[in-house]
Order: structure tokens, then sequence, then C-alpha cells
């Protein structure tokens, strides 16, 4: 099976942040179809969710890649009612990439790692669950969740001046550094998060 098939993107070792690319809408669906045809993998997630594939959004530099799967029905009104315990946003995908808690990947053993079929082979992704919760009065904050119900770790979302944007949740990237960078996801126009991540 080639490398590249689930090579989503985004890469942690991009030369510039023009040197990423987006996938075609065709070829996004194409991903965010694969990964859905095991639908007990899809939301056997810690936290429940009900993802929309169509909604899709992908980028890849590579080997590397990232995906998000927002949820299907992700509104302003659902981020506003985090008091009552974390709110999921949606599912992110990685292929050979790797969240960072305290500037070190997180280990495989503590990832939700999702067996891809394909009728060339299968490959192993990164599912993480993403949610939002609040971290302190006024400020709320992007849960990434593993295996278990317990973060793996947790950035602080940013709220943005609104704006209309395609997608309910879209997806952009960084270099940090050679080994590792940032993904950007900015939700409903409303709120940015990024995350870090580097080589699994």
């Amino acid at each position: 099976m080639k490398k590249t098939l689930i090579a989503l993107a985004v890469a942690a070792t991009l030369q510039t942040a023009l040197a990423q690319e987006y996938l075609s809408r065709e070829e996004t669906l194409k991903y965010a179809f694969l990964v859905s045809l095991d639908l007990p993998q899809l939301t056997g997630t810690p936290l429940a969710t009900d993802v929309d594939v169509k909604r899709a959004v992908a980028m890849r530099d590579g080997d590397y890649g990232a995906m998000v799967l927002p949820e299907a029905k992700l509104a302003p009104e659902a981020l506003a009612k985090p008091d009552h315990g974390p709110v999921a946003v949606g599912q992110l995908w990685l292929h050979h990439l790797t969240p960072m808690r305290d500037g070190w990947g997180i280990p495989a053993h503590e990832l939700r790692l999702v067996d891809v079929n394909h009728n060339e082979g299968t490959a192993s992704v990164v599912q993480c669950t993403l949610a939002v919760r609040r971290a302190s009065p006024g400020q709320l904050e992007l849960a990434i969740l593993g295996r278990t119900k317990e973060a793996l770790l947790s950035v602080p979302l940013k709220p943005l001046e609104a704006k209309p944007q395609s997608q309910p949740i879209e997806m952009a990237a960084t270099r940090e550094a050679s080994d590792s960078g940032q993904i950007i996801l900015r939700i409903l126009g409303r709120y940015e998060a990024r995350v870090p991540v580097t080589e699994l």
C-alpha cells in the first residue's frame, strides 16, 4: 500500500507553510469515506461523536497528513454550554503525526490508533476526539482525547472576530522547528486552537 493512503495532511517537517497542500474536495471525500467504512471504529470514541464526513477538510505534505471531521450538528450554541461537561466538536485524524505534550510527542500507547483498510492493504492512523470545555470562568479550551476520556492535552481556544467560513472547522498549519509544527483549527469562524504536533 502506498504510504500516502491516508496522507491527509500537514507536516512537522515543512520548509514553509506554503509547502502544505490542501486536498481537493474529491480526494478529501475519498479519504473521509474511507475512514468511515468501519462504523464501530469511527464512533467508538471515548466521548460520543457524530461527525459529518461530507464536511471534512484535509491537508498533506509527503507522508504526513491531517484531516478534521466536524460534528454533524456543530453550532455556536453548542460551544456556549461546556459548563455541563466537554462538548464534542469533531475528530482529528493524523497520519505519521502525533500531538505534542510538554514539548514531547505523545507515545503510541496513549493514542487511539485505528486500522484503515484499503484494497492495497491497511494503514494505522491516529484518531483524536476534539472537545470544547471550560478551563476557567470566561475561558474555553480544546481538549484532545485519545483512548480515554482523560485528555492527552488541552490547548487554549482563542476567540476570534466572527467571520463566515466555508466549513464548520477549517485547518491550516505552521512549522515551528525542524521536527515539530502546529495544526491550526478555526471553529465556526469564532474560535481558534493550535495543536502542536511532531512525527509519530
